[in-house]
């Protein structure tokens, strides 16, 4: 198919990126833990598993042979019920308790040296005077400058209970070192990470997640843009994994008239619950566009879902991820989880959006069936009667195949373009521009930075014409963004040429 290595390489980016992070959530009810108080009644595996530990020829590790009994079980049920090991679930959790404790920075490893990006406003490190562009030479006397540290090294250091102690040594950008001992905090993990007006009464919101957090967010980002005159929502569910339960019925009803059914969950051992609008929503008579692709699943597709089916606003994009089913989790005796599928959930219409699955089936590889189907091309492919899951668009909008070609994927999806960039936020770190608006129509990359760059990893300059010249220094763009500005930024720069976003903005000012 024409443009599929292209479409392979960039979706696949995304989409594992995305999903890494989320899979394990989505579609779980919150506060219903069930109890495991029949933990003393021995099963097979069991007996089994203690008579290993006490008599076989050699040494084995039980705890692996544990999990590994529990994940065979798993596998011949559903795609989403699964195992969570103890050393897993504090960090898998926080992306749905919405917050952790640590101090208060965003950070990249630059040049084998722990660099500050961003400082959240209000946190420990800012409070000490820690800036961005600071190096962390050192976390509690170690050294961690030129050790080959890695993304997970730090957060393992930096991270802790709210209320405990990490000193640093600093180097700033001056040269000079200076000693910083920092109280964690509570540090907040947004479910929003970002919302503007794009043009006069349009507004736009992204949720990348539906954390315990996300309606309080969504509320206090629909309270601004209404007060800054938002007549219309363009929100942005792309790339959203799930969540809470709970949090998309929340929303939801932000949109909704009181008595209207949002979704209903049933299975063999779950009685039937609905969910219905309950109060007066903030945004229930302006006009609606919810943007959608395949990795939009379970608590998005909720939403989606009860805006569609109660003719609320228009589905915009592609067919959704196609996650219909709820896990409930059971924490174990030693700390690691079992989320179990316990019911299905129904959309108004009476529709299980779950996707097929089975032996037959590679699960897994869907979204690449899709590419190769042309299903993200083409509208005429979703022309048939077959179900396959997901929720479809009431406006169709094919992936922009034209945004960036193979040359510019080789370059931006790597570690040394990634430093590129920071390199350049060195060299001029001081915009010239108020806001992120004015960056985007005035930003002028300087001296031909790009096309230096491109010499200095053995490019041959001459192969690479204007368009892919223009696409590289727009990936410089963004992601200088959210070094002078906030890494809200990112997204809303992003905003304007996005394909999707146009459609959408054209289908509000009919």
């Amino acid at each position: 198919m024409k443009n599929s290595s292209k479409l392979l390489l960039l979706i696949s980016l995304l989409f594992t990126g995305v999903f890494s992070a989320t899979t394990y959530w989505i579609g779980i009810k919150h506060s219903e833990m069930l109890s495991s108080e029949n933990s003393n009644n021995w099963s097979n595996i069991d007996i089994v598993l203690e008579h290993l530990a006490n008599n076989y020829v050699d040494s084995l590790e039980i705890e692996k042979l544990s999990e590994n009994s529990i994940n065979n079980i798993l596998k011949d049920l559903d795609p989403h019920s699964s195992y969570i090991p103890a050393n897993q679930r504090q960090r898998l959790n926080e992306s749905l308790v919405g917050h952790f404790g640590g101090i208060g920075i965003r950070f990249m490893i630059y040049n084998d040296t722990l660099t500050v990006v961003d400082v959240i406003d209000g946190g420990p490190s800012e409070s000490v005077n820690i800036n961005k562009r600071d190096r962390i030479i050192t976390i509690d006397d170690e050294n961690v400058a030129g050790v080959n540290l890695t993304n997970e090294d730090v957060l393992k250091k930096l991270k802790g209970v709210v209320g405990s102690a990490v000193k640093l040594s600093i180097l700033k950008p001056n040269k000079n070192i200076e000693i910083k001992n920092i109280i964690r905090g509570s540090i907040p993990l947004k479910s929003i990470p970002a919302f503007t007006m794009l043009k006069n009464e349009i507004g736009y919101i992204k949720i990348s997640s539906f954390s315990n957090s996300t309606h309080i967010e969504f509320k206090k980002a629909l309270n601004i843009l209404i007060k800054k005159g938002m007549k219309s929502l363009i929100l942005d569910l792309r790339f959203n994994g799930g969540g809470y339960l709970h949090q998309a019925i929340n929303v939801a009803d932000e949109f909704l008239k009181k008595n209207k059914l949002i979704v209903y969950t049933e299975g063999a051992h779950s009685k039937k619950r609905t969910f219905f609008s309950r109060s007066e929503g903030l945004f229930e008579n302006g006009k609606l566009i919810i943007l959608v692709n395949s990795s939009t699943a379970s608590a998005s597709e909720i939403v989606s879902g009860a805006i569609q089916d109660n003719d609320r606003g228009l589905i915009l994009g592609r067919r959704t991820f196609g996650k219909g089913l709820v896990q409930q989790p059971l924490l174990l005796p030693d700390s690691s989880e079992l989320r179990i599928t316990t019911s299905r959930y129904y959309t108004p219409s009476g529709k299980c959006i779950q996707k097929p699955y089975g032996d037959t089936i590679d699960y897994d590889n869907d979204l690449f069936e899709r590419i190769e189907s042309g299903e993200l091309t083409q509208i005429d492919s979703l022309k048939n009667n077959k179900f396959r899951g997901g929720i479809l668009p009431n406006i169709y909008s094919p992936i922009d195949t034209s945004r960036y070609n193979d040359q510019v994927n080789e370059i931006i999806y790597t570690r040394k373009w990634r430093d590129f960039c920071f390199n350049y936020y060195e060299k001029y770190p001081i915009s010239n521009f108020e806001n992120v608006k004015e960056f985007y129509y005035n930003f002028k990359v300087q001296n031909n930075e790009v096309r230096k760059y491109l010499k200095k990893i053995n490019k041959d300059i001459a192969v690479f014409d204007n368009n892919t010249i223009n696409d590289l220094e727009w990936s410089l763009k963004i992601e200088l963004s959210s070094y002078y500005y906030s890494d809200q930024s990112r997204y809303i720069i992003s905003t304007f040429k996005d394909s999707d976003v146009k459609i959408a903005l054209l289908e509000l000012e009919k």
